[in-house]
């Protein structure tokens, strides 16, 4: 592995951190993503599995941060396979491109 991949790698666990350092000085961000999750179904015509999909596909193109990844991937956890995750994440990685969608890969490995 070369240096500039270390330091990259070392710069993407630095700013993790931040992230899940302001996250966690934010009593009521998680609860917050929660409650904006509520619902999300009933205006909506789609279903429920189909809702999700669309919701990480959005997350993927938008170039979303991994605790976006992980507080919907908790509301999908009853109603999405990885199976249909990785379809899905597969299905548009031509559209976002290789970049987005690596990143997206790698938020949702992330712990």
């Amino acid at each position: 592995m070369s240096s500039d991949t270390s330091a990259s790698e070392s710069e993407a666990k630095e700013e993790l951190e931040a992230i899940r350092s302001t996250i966690e000085g934010l009593p009521n961000a998680l609860a917050r993503a929660a409650q904006l999750n509520e619902g999300l179904a009933e205006d909506t015509t789609l279903d429920i599995r189909a809702l999700h999909l669309v919701r990480l596909a959005a997350l993927a193109a938008s170039g979303a941060p991994p605790i976006a990844f992980r507080v919907n991937l908790e509301a999908m956890d009853d109603h999405v396979s990885v199976e249909d995750v990785d379809a899905t994440l597969s299905a548009i990685a031509p559209i976002i491109g290789t970049a987005r969608y690596l990143s997206a890969v790698r938020s949702i490995l992330e712990d």
